[in-house]
């Protein structure tokens, strides 16, 4: 069983100082998943939270921009790290959809806001808006159930 990574383990594993804009820092939770396709770092500001992460070569796809894959995936890990959201239970995507507006490059800080559309029982919508240096990059929208966590 996955289990999230502290917040101690992921500055370790994040890039080196200055890569990042001032007043970010790696996410606080995080699956060993987001190890792979990150970092990813948060700020909380007068705006609320904000995830962002730099493009770098693994990233990219054949035609040198950002890859449509990495882009879902930031998605999905923003669309999950709403601001109610229960650790204690384990989250999981529905339904993902994302709709592709501009390409980013490596070197490009990326970030995104998710806003929570709905709630019922244990199922959660969600948009995000993904964008770079005030441009709007994607948006994304899906549906999460929470699920309990098994102990042991």
């Amino acid at each position: 069983m996955a289990t999230l990574i502290d917040r101690g383990e992921a500055a370790a594993a994040a890039s080196p100082e200055g890569d990042t804009p001032p007043g970010y820092r790696p996410l606080a939770k995080w699956s060993p998943f987001v190890l792979i396709a990150g970092p990813v770092y948060e700020q909380r500001g007068p705006d609320g939270r904000v995830l962002g992460f730099r493009v770098s070569e693994k990233h990219l796809n054949l035609g040198g921009v950002a890859h449509g894959g990495a882009v879902a995936t930031f998605a999905d890990i923003v669309l999950g790290q709403f601001e109610a959201r229960d650790y204690s239970t384990v989250t999981v995507t529905v339904r993902l959809t994302v709709d592709f507006i501009a390409p980013s490059r490596a070197g490009d800080w990326v970030e995104g806001r998710v806003a929570v559309t709905g709630e019922s029982d244990n199922i959660l919508f969600a948009e995000a808006a993904i964008t770079c240096r005030g441009r709007l990059l994607a948006r994304a929208s899906g549906v999460f159930k929470a699920l309990p966590r098994k102990r042991g």
